[in-house]
C-alpha cells in the first residue's frame, strides 16, 4: 500500500513504471513471435523461406527429375537442394532490381514462353540429358514442362498442354480404381507441370532484368579500337625477370603499420556479405583396413567355390540368397545392355566369352555411380535367345478353373475375345477383353520360379511360344487375391540373347572393430592436444590432416554438412555457429552419409562485419604474404635502380630470361597485365625498363611490334566484339553483376540447421 501511495503522490514516476511495463511487454511479444516461427530457414531482403515452403519446392524439383530422367539417386538429391536455395536467392536478388525498374511479368509473357518451346529445341535438350551435358534443373520451366508432355506421349506445345490439363483430371479419376500406380505417375506430372508453370514468371522477370541491363552497356569506338590494336598487335620480346621469391625472409622487415595501408588498398578481397567464422577441422573417412579387405576377399571365394558345384538355377538362388551382395539374384534372362546400364560392368565384359555353367576368379572391381570397390565372382547360369517385343491378345479372370476352360475354348479355335464377351463383370473390372497389344518382353522369369505345373509353362508372357495360350498368374495388389490372365501369342519381333547371371558382388567396407579403432585413435589424440595450437603442431605426425576454412559462412556450413552427411555433421556447425567461442576446440562427431567419417571442429574467429578485420589470424597471414612481395619487389627495383637496358638487367642476381619471338599484347596481358601495359607503352627498339608484379620485377627488350597478319580493323565488328566481352565482364561468375547485387543484399541463411 505504501508503494501504492508513493506512485500516486509522483506520477512522472508512475508514466515511467507504465512506460516500462509496455516496454517489456512488447519485447516479450517480440521474442514470442520469433520463437512462434522457429521453422524459417532463411530470409533474403525480408523474403522468409521456411522449411515447409523449402522441402516442398525440393520435392517437386527431384519429381521433374524424375520424370524428366528417369532417376534419381543421392548426389543429385544434394544438387537440386543447393540449387533450389542459389535459385531463392537469385529470384530475391533480381526481384528486388526489377521492381527499382517496374518490370512486371504478365500472364501473356507466361503463354509466350510456353509457345517459344520448339521441337528442336526438346531435341538438343533431350539429347544433351542423355549424354550428361545438361543438369535438370539448368533447363528453363517451359522446356521442362514439354519434356514431361513427351514423356506421357502428349503434344509438346503450348497448346497440348492446355489440353492435358483440361483432360488430366478426368483420367486420372477413370484410372484410379483399376491401376492406381498409373494415376499416381500421372498426378505427378500434372503437380510438376503446374509447379513449373508457376516458376516461369520469376524466370521471365530475371531474363527481362538482364536483357534491359545488357541494352544499357554498350562499347564505345574508342575502347573497341583499343580492344582490337591490343588483339592484332604480335610482339617479338626479349623478357627478364628477378622473382620476389628469390629474396630471402630475413633480408626486408616490416611491423603492423605495413599491413594496414595494404589492407585498406584490398580490403574489398575480404568482404563478406554475411557474418562469418573461421574455422579448422579434421575430417576423418573411414576406410577398410587391410584386414577387413582380405577378410572380405575371403568371403567371395567361398561363394565362388559353392557356385562352381552347382548347375540348375534353383541350387543358385539357394545360394545366393546367403551371398553379401549389392545385386540380388532375380532369377531373370537379361540383355547384354541391363548390365551396361546399371553399372555391372564386369558382366557385360566378361558374359560374351564365358561357356554356360563356367564361374570366374574372384576379382577386385568397381561399381555403382561412385566406383566403390567391390570383390566380384560371376556365373553364367544360361542363355538363350527370345523376342525383345511380343504380340498379344489377353482377358484377366479370378477364376483359375474358369481360365483353364477358356483356354480349352481358344485352342479349339474360338477368339479369344469371344470367350471374354462371356464375362462381361470380369471386363469392367479389369479392362482386358481380348484386345490385341503389343508387349516389350526384354526379360522374362526363369522356370525354376514356378510353383506348379501350370505356372511353370505360363509364369511369364516372355516364355510362351507363337501361336501358344496359356494363362499368367499374378496378384491383385488391391485385395491380394490371384488373378489369372488368359493369353494368346500372335507374334513375336526383334529376337536377342539375353542372360541368366549370378553376380556377387560384395562392397570392401570397413567392419566395426575398424571404426572403432580410428575413433579411438582420434580421441586419444585429442584428450593429448587440447589446444587448437598443440592440434596444429602435432596432427600430421598423428597421421591428421587439419583443414582451415576462413570467412567460413551458414551458407558454407551447408554445403560441408551435406557433403559429409550425416547427424553428427549437422550437430557439428550448430556448435561452430551458436555455441563455441574463439579458441574451443569441439568434441568428436560422428557422421558421414554412410556413418564412415569422424569430425572435429575449431573456431579460431567470429567475422561479424562486412568485412574480417585486418588483425584476423587469417586476413593477417594474408596480409603478410602480400606486404612480404611488397617488400621483396621493392628491394629488386632498387637493386635494378641503374638498369638501363636489357644487358644490364639481365646481369641482375637470380635473374631469369625468356625470349617471346611473337605473342599478341591480349595474350601477354592475360599473365602479366602490368608488362602488357609497359609493353604496350614502349616503341619497337626500346627497353621497358623494371615492372613490379606481385610475383616478380620484370624487364623486356620490345625487338618489334608488327600488324597480325589477315586482322583488318572493321569498326562494326571491333564494336560487336568489344560488347561481347563487357557483357561476359558484367554477367561473368566472379566480380561480375550478380556479386556487386548480393552486397546490397541481407542474407540470413540457418538451413544448416534443419
Amino acid at each position: 500500500m505504501a508503494a501504492l501511495q508513493t506512485l500516486r503522490n509522483k506520477p512522472a514516476l508512475l508514466m515511467s513504471v507504465i512506460g516500462g511495463a509496455l516496454l517489456l511487454f512488447i519485447v516479450t511479444l517480440t521474442d514470442l513471435n520469433s520463437c512462434a516461427r522457429p521453422n524459417v530457414e532463411a530470409e533474403v531482403n525480408g523474403s522468409e523461406l521456411t522449411y515447409e515452403d523449402l522441402e516442398a519446392r525440393v520435392k517437386h524439383e527431384e519429381t521433374i527429375t524424375k520424370i524428366v530422367t528417369g532417376q534419381l539417386n543421392d548426389d543429385t538429391k544434394d544438387q537440386i537442394r543447393e540449387g533450389v536455395w542459389q535459385q531463392f536467392v537469385q529470384e530475391n536478388i533480381i526481384s528486388k532490381q526489377a521492381d527499382k525498374l517496374g518490370l512486371v511479368v504478365s500472364k501473356a509473357d507466361v503463354q509466350n514462353a510456353l509457345a517459344a518451346v520448339t521441337p528442336q529445341q526438346l531435341e538438343q535438350v533431350a539429347q544433351a540429358l542423355q549424354y550428361g551435358q545438361a543438369n535438370v534443373q539448368a533447363i528453363p520451366y517451359a522446356q521442362k514442362i514439354m519434356l514431361m508432355m513427351a514423356r506421357i506421349g502428349a503434344q509438346p506445345s503450348a497448346a497440348g498442354y492446355k489440353q492435358f490439363l483440361k483432360e488430366i483430371d478426368k483420367s486420372i479419376s477413370q484410372i484410379q480404381k483399376q491401376n492406381p500406380d498409373q494415376a499416381q505417375q500421372l498426378l505427378d506430372i500434372k503437380e510438376a507441370c503446374l509447379y513449373c508453370e508457376s516458376r516461369i514468371p520469376a524466370e521471365v522477370a530475371t531474363q527481362k532484368y538482364i536483357a534491359m541491363v545488357s541494352l544499357g552497356q554498350v562499347a564505345n569506338p574508342v575502347g573497341a579500337k583499343m580492344d582490337f590494336d591490343e588483339n592484332a598487335t604480335n610482339c617479338s620480346l626479349d623478357l627478364a625477370f628477378v622473382p620476389t621469391s628469390s629474396i630471402a625472409d630475413k633480408e626486408i622487415s616490416f611491423t603492423d603499420d605495413d599491413l594496414k595501408p595494404k589492407y585498406e588498398s584490398v580490403k574489398e578481397f575480404f568482404f563478406q556479405s554475411t557474418p562469418s567464422r573461421d574455422i579448422k577441422y579434421i575430417n576423418v573417412k573411414v576406410t577398410a583396413s587391410a584386414q577387413d579387405i582380405d577378410e572380405i576377399k575371403k568371403q567371395v571365394e567361398a561363394v565362388e567355390d559353392t557356385l562352381r558345384k552347382v548347375t540348375a538355377a534353383k541350387d543358385v538362388e539357394r545360394i545366393m540368397r546367403g551371398a553379401k551382395t549389392d545385386v540380388p539374384f532375380a532369377n531373370v534372362y537379361l540383355k547384354k545392355d541391363a548390365f551396361t546400364d546399371n553399372n555391372i560392368n564386369l558382366v557385360a565384359s566378361r558374359i560374351d566369352s564365358m561357356a554356360i555353367g563356367q564361374v570366374t576368379p574372384t576379382e577386385l572391381t568397381t561399381f555403382g555411380e561412385k566406383n566403390a570397390n567391390y570383390y566380384a565372382t560371376i556365373k553364367l547360369i544360361d542363355a538363350k535367345t527370345t523376342p525383345d517385343s511380343m504380340q498379344v491378345c489377353q482377358f484377366a479372370i479370378d477364376d483359375q478353373a474358369k481360365a483353364e476352360s477358356i483356354i480349352k475354348a481358344v485352342v479349339a479355335g474360338s477368339p479369344l475375345s469371344t470367350e471374354a464377351a462371356k464375362y462381361q463383370d470380369m471386363v469392367k473390372k479389369y479392362g482386358l477383353k481380348g484386345d490385341t497389344i503389343w508387349q516389350k518382353t526384354a526379360y522374362y522369369l526363369a522356370p525354376e520360379n514356378a510353383d506348379s505345373a501350370a505356372q511353370a509353362e505360363y509364369k511369364d508372357v516372355c516364355q510362351m511360344s507363337k501361336g501358344a495360350t496359356g494363362y499368367i498368374k499374378v496378384t491383385n495388389p488391391q485385395d491380394g487375391k490371384p488373378v489369372f490372365i488368359v493369353t494368346t501369342v500372335l507374334d513375336t519381333k526383334a529376337p536377342t540373347m539375353k542372360y541368366n547371371v549370378a553376380a556377387v558382388l560384395t562392397p570392401v567396407k570397413f567392419t566395426t572393430a575398424t571404426y572403432n579403432d580410428k575413433r579411438k585413435q582420434l580421441n586419444a589424440f585429442l584428450a593429448k592436444n587440447k589446444t587448437i595450437e598443440d592440434i596444429e603442431k602435432n596432427a600430421v605426425k598423428a597421421g591428421f590432416t587439419i583443414n582451415e576454412r576462413p570467412g567460413f559462412t551458414t551458407s558454407d556450413a551447408m554445403t560441408l554438412r551435406m557433403n559429409i552427411g550425416g547427424e553428427g555433421a549437422k550437430q557439428a556447425m550448430m556448435w561452430a555457429f551458436e555455441e563455441a567461442e574463439v579458441g574451443e576446440v569441439s568434441k568428436l562427431y560422428e557422421c558421414g552419409k554412410e556413418n564412415d567419417q569422424l569430425l572435429v571442429v575449431a573456431l579460431t574467429a567470429v567475422n561479424k562485419g562486412e568485412y574480417r578485420a585486418w588483425d584476423n589470424p587469417t586476413v593477417k597471414k594474408q596480409l603478410t604474404e602480400m606486404v612480404k612481395a611488397d617488400k621483396k619487389a621493392e628491394k629488386i627495383m632498387a637493386m635494378a635502380k641503374n638498369v638501363k637496358d636489357f644487358k644490364g638487367a639481365s646481369a641482375l642476381k637470380n635473374v631469369q630470361t625468356d625470349k617471346q619471338p611473337e605473342i599478341s599484347l591480349g595474350q601477354l596481358s592475360m599473365y602479366v597485365p602490368a608488362l602488357a601495359g609497359a609493353v604496350e607503352r614502349t616503341a619497337a627498339g626500346k627497353f621497358t625498363g623494371a615492372v613490379k608484379t606481385a610475383t616478380a620485377v620484370y624487364f623486356a627488350q620490345v625487338n618489334s611490334k608488327v600488324p597480325a597478319a589477315g586482322m583488318t580493323f572493321n569498326e562494326v565488328a571491333a564494336l560487336a566484339q568489344s560488347n561481347q566481352r563487357l557483357l561476359s565482364r558484367i554477367f561473368g561468375q566472379q566480380g561480375g553483376l550478380y556479386d556487386a547485387l548480393i552486397r546490397d543484399v541481407k542474407i540470413k541463411d540457418n538451413r544448416f540447421k534443419f
